[in-house]
């Protein structure tokens, strides 16, 4: 009895030791009986490839482009100007935008402007987003060339990014990033027309002779 006694409680003592502690905040690493390959080799999202030399495409980045010459599924293919900003068959940006604009669309351009583009931006379109708190300087929506340039024009900067830099490990980024992945392209129309129409609202007005 003595030794069932004494088994016990070192039997309960285990168990306290292994298990009466969950919750608590510790910088010892998990006990994992089945670690389920949780701990295994694998590339950090955003970060570089260590395998680069060997398997990689010699860029050093970790997140892979598609494939040459593959197509997303559902993504558009035509070179219309909804697709491109540009004239079909030309080089030249479309001047306005070519879908409908409503209140529809507004609403909707103005949602996306407020995820995607008012952190740097700001929601008037002055380039005073909340980054601006931290030194990161965005363009203000209402100069003179934004408001006067073609529609098409900033289809493509919002669509395939702006301003094209290096860091010092040779990866190139843009400084505004490309919003094709985040928003199709009748988003990024709406958002166009959302920008507009934060530009008029910011234009003087002009009287009429004889006002």
């Amino acid at each position: 009895m003595r030794y069932f006694i004494t088994g016990f409680a070192v039997i309960v003592c285990l168990v306290i030791a292994t298990a009466g502690f969950r919750g608590s905040l510790t910088r010892n690493r998990p006990i994992e009986i089945f670690p389920d390959m949780d701990r295994q080799a694998r590339v950090r999202p955003q970060a570089p490839n260590l395998f680069d030399e060997d398997f990689g495409a010699g860029d050093g980045r970790g997140s892979r482009l598609p494939v040459a010459g593959t197509v997303v599924r559902g993504a558009p293919i035509d070179n219309s100007p909804v697709n491109t900003g540009r004239k079909e068959g030309a080089d030249e940006w479309v001047k306005v935008n070519p879908l409908e604009v409503n209140q529809k669309t507004l609403k909707r351009g103005q949602e996306r402007y407020n995820i995607y583009c008012a952190p740097c931006h700001g929601k008037a379109g002055d380039g005073n987003g909340i980054t601006s708190q931290y030194n990161l300087v965005a363009a203000d929506l209402h100069q003179h060339r934004l408001v006067q340039i073609e529609d098409g024009y900033l289809f493509d900067v919002l669509k395939n990014g702006y301003n094209l830099t290096t860091n010092s490990v040779g990866i190139a980024s843009y400084r505004m990033p490309a919003y094709d992945s985040k928003m199709n392209n009748e988003d990024l129309w709406h958002v166009i027309s959302y920008v507009r129409a934060l530009q008029f609202s910011q234009l003087p007005e002009v009287k009429k002779e004889g006002e």
